[in-house]
């Protein structure tokens, strides 16, 4: 029996052993404009979220989604920024649209789109000293060399105030949007919290239809007689606004993941590996900031259709009620 024993540890530590590391690098994307001084424009309070979208909506057009890297610092002296990647695939991606020019093409429309024009750009991209330019003709080695390139440091802390100045217009204009019963077409573009591409755009018929991260809100409006159900009582449905958003990352504790997965059954965006990678990226916020990040991604995704009743659902099938009456302000018994 002991040795058994013995063998049936072996195996699991082999198994442990067999398991491949997550797949981690960064590069730094360096931008550079003969007309404009972009280190000088990003020190411009006005004009420095703008910026930051613009770049945001440029990775998102290039990657095909918003998840699997993160923005950990934006360098204003040669101005450029430095990109984590979390996913070998999307790296992958990130490197065919820069050597086929289709991420140069985004960067310039998303910078006049944010009402930054006469913005032309040429750019060099780096994994430390390794210049990437010179090798994207051998898209495995540039990986190599990216996956070399770890990254030691976290978000900076600049980077995470204009993330959470993102969220926040994000809510507030599904909240707005939702208030006014104003339908969000698929078609227009959003101020100020992001953009799509339209046919008229240069580089709209390079690259992938608009992400998830382009914050579109899809379907149509939510008729006034829409109604669901929690425990005998009927409640008017609707798109999910910044207080409920609030109020499920402040009650839904580590349970957040388990409704997430409810979530992921009907909506792609929360696919694994999506859920995982939250809870790698917000490891060191916590739980609120994991639970709201994973909403917001839902909201992102799933626009108009993002309501309530479909969180409901999932609590419900997660056992998660008392979320449920904190959410719709029912007493609890």
């Amino acid at each position: 029996p002991q040795s058994s024993t013995l063998k049936g540890m072996q195996l699991q530590w082999l198994r442990m052993d067999s398991v491949a590391p997550a797949w981690v690098g960064s590069v730094f994307l360096f931008i550079h404009s003969e007309k404009t001084d972009l280190s000088a424009l990003y020190q411009d309070p006005e004009i420095q979220l703008r910026i930051y979208k613009a770049l945001k909506l440029t990775l998102a057009d290039a990657t095909g989604s918003a998840g699997g890297y993160e923005i950990l610092k934006i360098y204003g002296s040669d101005f450029g920024l430095q990109l984590k990647f979390m996913e070998e695939g999307k790296c992958r991606k990130f490197l065919h649209s820069y050597k086929n020019d289709k991420l140069q093409q985004a960067l310039e429309y998303h910078f006049q789109n944010q009402f930054i024009p006469n913005t032309a750009f040429t750019t060099e991209l780096k994994a430390g000293t390794v210049i990437l330019d010179n090798i994207l003709d051998n898209p495995d080695s540039c990986l190599k060399h990216i996956k070399e390139n770890e990254p030691n440091h976290l978000r900076d802390d600049e980077v995470s105030r204009l993330e959470e100045d993102i969220r926040r217009l994000v809510l507030e204009y599904n909240s707005n949007c939702q208030n006014s019963g104003t339908l969000c077409s698929t078609n227009s573009e959003i101020s100020p919290t992001a953009s799509t591409l339209s046919p008229s755009s240069p580089a709209s018929s390079n690259l992938s239809p608009p992400s998830p991260s382009s914050i579109q809100a899809n379907g149509s409006s939510l008729r006034s007689t829409d109604r669901f159900e929690f425990q005998g009582v009927f409640f008017d449905d609707h798109v999910l606004r910044a207080q409920d958003h609030y109020t499920f990352a402040k009650t839904v504790g580590r349970n957040w993941k388990q409704v997430g997965r409810m979530l992921q059954k009907t909506c792609r965006g929360l696919r694994d590996p999506a859920i995982d990678n939250i809870a790698f990226e917000y490891e060191r916020e916590g739980l609120y900031e994991q639970a709201y990040q994973m909403l917001l991604k839902f909201v992102q995704c799933e626009g108009k259709k993002a309501t309530m009743s479909r969180l409901i659902r999932a609590l419900e099938e997660s056992e998660l009620v008392g979320v449920v009456e904190q959410l719709l302000n029912t007493p609890n018994n």
